[in-house]
């Protein structure tokens, strides 16, 4: 710990350490272990005329503004200005409900996920693999001071 020096007419006090702060990345998968299951794109809940435009089911679905290099999305072949309609034949319309069903295939054996898409208003299916979890620091039996040290080499 630093002492600041006191000087007439002030106070002093103790200013802790800060440790370095990891790098948070994104690492293909998610950011730091434990997470969820990330595709890799940005996208936005699609509805009303917009929707319509894409030629979205009832207006309503995913559209992908973005694909990240080198991303599980990027290479099951997503590309921007696709619309996300399903996940696994589950009708999806929004991106939290994309994100709930992914969290939900976090522990899931079966990495690979088939995406219903709309590419130019025609319906195309994409499968894409997912990612293994990376270990969490429990599992791997580290302290959370350890953990970001061993995520920092990462």
């Amino acid at each position: 710990m630093k002492m600041i020096a006191p000087t007439p007419g002030a106070f002093a006090f103790r200013m802790p350490e800060i440790p370095e702060i990891p790098s948070m990345e994104w690492n293909g998968n998610m950011v730091f272990g434990g997470g969820q299951p990330r595709l890799g794109i940005d996208a936005e809940d699609l509805s009303g005329q917009l929707g319509t435009f894409f030629g979205a089911p009832e207006g309503e679905g995913i559209l992908v503004r973005d694909v990240n290099a080198g991303s599980p999305a990027e290479r099951g072949g997503v590309k921007a200005g696709d619309v996300i309609t399903s996940l696994n034949g589950e009708r999806i319309r929004t991106v939290g409900e994309l994100r709930e069903k992914l969290s939900g295939r976090r522990d899931d054996k079966d990495r690979t996920v088939k995406l219903g898409v709309l590419r130019n208003k025609s319906e195309i299916s994409l499968t894409v693999e997912l990612p293994a979890p990376a270990p969490t620091r429990q599992a791997a039996g580290l302290s959370p001071h350890q953990h970001l040290a061993a995520k920092r080499d990462w």
